[in-house]
């Protein structure tokens, strides 16, 4: 493979780290279970919520935050209120806007989904030092910057 074959190193990454997180579900399964039908990318968006539970977040903040689109954030977030993981709050000064909230059962397991968050981030940088992981986040952001640009043209 071409090492400046940056897509498929970056493919073969995203993969790797799928497989991690599947792994790590299907083993942690028989001790302290999360909702099986609860996705990776609702477990990120409660993990969202709870830090910035000191600060009205709406639907908008979260598609910025994740990158994706009206559409797709909409449906995760039904879904997640389906589940009874969030509320959407009327604002009172606009009746257009509505906050998202986490419920009690959110609250339950929060912990468990930052502790299985920690777990995958030590994994992904041992041995890498400081000087490395600063530059490779660096590089990763000019990445997502070149894109973004790209898309708003």
């Amino acid at each position: 493979m071409n090492n400046k074959d940056i897509c498929r190193h970056l493919a073969e990454l995203t993969n790797l780290i799928h497989r991690e997180i599947v792994k790590n579900e299907a083993q942690q399964a028989t001790t302290a279970p999360l909702d099986s039908s609860l996705s990776r990318s609702s477990s990120c968006i409660i993990n969202y919520l709870y830090d910035h539970s000191d600060e009205d977040v709406f639907q908008r903040d979260l598609e910025r935050e994740f990158q994706v689109r009206r559409s797709s954030m909409s449906k995760g977030l039904t879904l997640l209120e389906q589940k009874g993981y969030i509320n959407r709050v009327n604002v009172s000064t606009d009746h257009r806007l509505k906050k998202i909230v986490l419920t009690s059962k959110a609250h339950m397991i929060v912990d468990k989904i930052k502790t299985d968050r920690e777990k995958l981030e030590q994994k992904l940088t041992a041995n890498i030092c400081a000087d490395e992981l600063e530059k490779f986040i660096s590089t990763i952001n000019k990445i997502k910057d070149n894109l973004k640009k790209e898309e708003n043209a």
